[in-house]
């Protein structure tokens, strides 16, 4: 991480997600994950780069968040959803982050709180190692009942009026 400075990370940030994720991640030690979990990991740094970049974040707190998303994901694969947030909480500590305002700091949290809340089980898997795991896939058929004949096909208003009343009559 010290190779990333506030340059490096603005050049990042104006980046496309295909190039910025690979750029970001030569930043980083990433022994933690096999290759599949690896991404995971690689993209949610990112996310959260792109997040505080965003929000206009100063580029040394930009930094400090990517650390810090960097540091949570190994930890994302157990907690329930309190000890989730009691996990944000330590990890979001006004000393891991002393560059931010409160409005910032409060944005950060609500966002990390968030991703990591609506995603636990994903993050889960992946942590976990079930990213190794095939699915099987279901197929469901749908049927439709049939298409009706174009209306130039169907039956003339005035013919099927003259039908009904002779319907009647007889």
């Amino acid at each position: 991480m010290d190779s990333l400075t506030e340059s490096e990370i603005a050049q990042i940030a104006r980046q496309q997600r295909e190039a910025g994720v690979p750029r970001l991640s030569r930043h980083f030690s990433w022994s933690e994950f096999s290759d599949e979990q690896r991404c995971f990991h690689q993209e949610f740094v990112y996310d959260v780069v792109m997040f505080a970049a965003a929000q206009g974040f100063p580029w040394a707190a930009v930094i400090r968040a990517a650390a810090v998303a960097k540091g949570i994901f190994p930890q994302l694969d157990g907690p329930d959803v309190p000890g989730l947030l009691s996990l944000l909480r330590d990890a979001l500590s006004a000393e891991c982050l002393p560059n931010l305002t409160p409005v910032h700091r409060h944005e950060f949290v609500r966002f990390l709180a968030g991703a990591c809340v609506t995603r636990r089980r994903l993050f889960q898997a992946v942590v976990g190692g079930a990213a190794n795991t095939s699915i099987t896939r279901l197929n469901l058929e749908v049927q439709l009942p049939p298409t009706p004949c174009p209306l130039a096909e169907g039956t003339d208003l005035h013919e099927w009026e003259h039908q009904r009343h002779q319907g009647r009559c007889s």
